[in-house]
């Protein structure tokens, strides 16, 4: 979902985007690409569509067309995108290129002010979560998202949004593109973050065998360049056993508290050549 840059109404797009695989990209050489992205109207056999010039690389491996159709006119039976509930969206190549590439020059734009904030997001009832809840809020000028926990009743085990691992709990950051900042595709947020799960009671922790107590709460560090719709964090943040036990202090009477503390202090460009 998007809205149109400098659009003070309420009127919502469908964005469309295309990504390379990380793992088909390499720092050898480029792909230089041109294509058509669409949206198939199903009635008609005609559709919407954008023409898309973009030079894909390990660090710009995705493009982004904005605002292709309005919402209202996508959801409109009678206009032919949306039949029994159901869209059709498509790519067909142009161009397609692979380019040798002898690296990539970066320019960074440090700001004299760093921007930084903290944020809490108190989760109540957590084994009743019977959908995907998640946490929207504002830091520097910026909308972040920590993405959702979710709960399957039958096993008491977290869904694999929030999970990598089913043994493991997982915390990631993510910078949502609702700013009005609208970030080109090849530039981005330098980010110094925290996350943590807050430690609501002391107890004894299973790598504390001393039973000592003081142990600061589950934190890491992310420090990395955020574009846009892009999510950092960690799979196996904390062993579920460990989230789950009472006496560790992380899950007390179905509660917990997930922390995010952010700082922006730059900005960057990359340009291939």
């Amino acid at each position: 979902m998007d809205r149109k840059s400098g659009d003070t109404g309420s009127e919502k797009h469908m964005s469309l985007g295309l990504a390379a695989a990380l793992v088909s990209l390499s720092l050898n050489y480029m792909l230089e690409t041109k294509f058509k992205i669409f949206i198939y109207n199903q009635l008609d056999g005609k559709h919407i569509e954008r023409e898309v010039s973009h030079t894909y690389l390990q660090i710009s491996h995705r493009s982004e067309v904005s605002c292709m159709i309005p919402l209202e006119t996508l959801k409109s039976p009678s206009l032919g995108f949306l039949v029994d509930d159901s869209i059709a969206v498509g790519v067909e190549f142009i161009e397609f290129k692979k380019v040798p590439c002898t690296g990539v020059e970066r320019i960074s734009f440090i700001s004299n002010e760093k921007s930084s904030g903290s944020c809490s997001w108190y989760i109540e009832d957590f084994f009743q979560l019977s959908r995907p809840v998640g946490y929207t809020f504002q830091i520097a000028g910026y909308t972040w998202y920590l993405p959702s926990f979710e709960l399957n009743k039958k096993t008491l085990e977290l869904e694999p949004e929030s999970v990598l691992c089913k043994n493991y709990v997982a915390l990631y950051l993510k910078l949502v593109d609702e700013s009005g900042s609208h970030l080109p595709t090849s530039s981005d947020v330098m980010v110094d973050a925290v996350l943590s799960i807050k430690r609501q009671s002391k107890g004894v922790l299973a790598n504390d065998p001393l039973g000592t107590g003081t142990l600061d709460p589950y934190q890491k560090r992310i420090r990395n360049n955020f574009t846009r719709n892009s999510k950092w964090g960690y799979p196996q943040l904390i062993k579920l056993k460990d989230f789950k036990n009472p006496s560790n202090g992380y899950l007390v009477k179905g509660t917990c508290t997930i922390e995010a503390s952010i700082c922006v202090f730059g900005f960057g460009n990359n340009h291939s050549y």
